[in-house]
């Protein structure tokens, strides 16, 4: 896995000294986490920032921020969630359908556990929190509304151990302006 993480670090360098890279766009984001069983669907929010291109400008560059909760099925007083730094990298589809993009992304995930057992009169609650590495694979589609650039996104996270699946929406605000 270090292996993996530099190789990912001396690319994303390589590329930053490389490519005309800078803050163009950035804006929330907002959606639905449905992490594996025995997890309930739940909330995300986030944000997304457009730093430009590479390879001839089908590769774009997006760091994004975000957060999500749920619970588990089988405990009231429970929840799980994740605070996720990482970046993502979108190939733009637009010859072949105009607006779609696929990608891939590395993240920093803080992975939280909390519940409490109730038992007999008694009560003891755990707290849990790991740092992980997780990659994803991404589809998704930019449209404008209202004359702002607007994307609907569905996103497949692979953290050790947790696998998420997530739909999510956001608008861009520009900034080079």
């Amino acid at each position: 896995m270090k292996k993996l993480t530099f190789l990912i670090l001396v690319f994303a360098v390589s590329f930053a000294f490389s490519a005309d890279l800078g803050l163009y766009q950035a804006g929330p984001t907002v959606g639905l986490i449905m992490p594996e069983d025995p997890f309930e669907m739940g909330f995300q929010i986030g944000a997304k920032a457009n730093i430009g291109t590479v390879f001839e400008d089908k590769v774009g560059l997006f760091p994004v921020v975000n957060y999500w909760a749920s619970s588990y099925e089988d405990y009231d007083d429970s929840k799980l969630s994740n605070f996720k730094i990482g970046v993502d990298g979108h190939y733009d589809l637009s010859e072949t359908f105009d607006g779609l993009y696929a990608g891939a992304g590395v993240a920093i995930n803080i992975v939280s556990t909390e519940f409490t057992v109730k038992y007999a009169g008694y009560q003891n609650s755990y707290d849990d929190s790991d740092t992980e590495f997780g990659i994803s694979v991404l589809v998704g589609y930019n449209l404008i509304l209202s004359e702002k650039p607007v994307f609907v996104e569905a996103k497949f996270d692979i953290i050790d151990e947790l696998n998420t699946f997530g739909i999510k929406a956001g608008m861009f605000f520009d900034l080079n302006k």
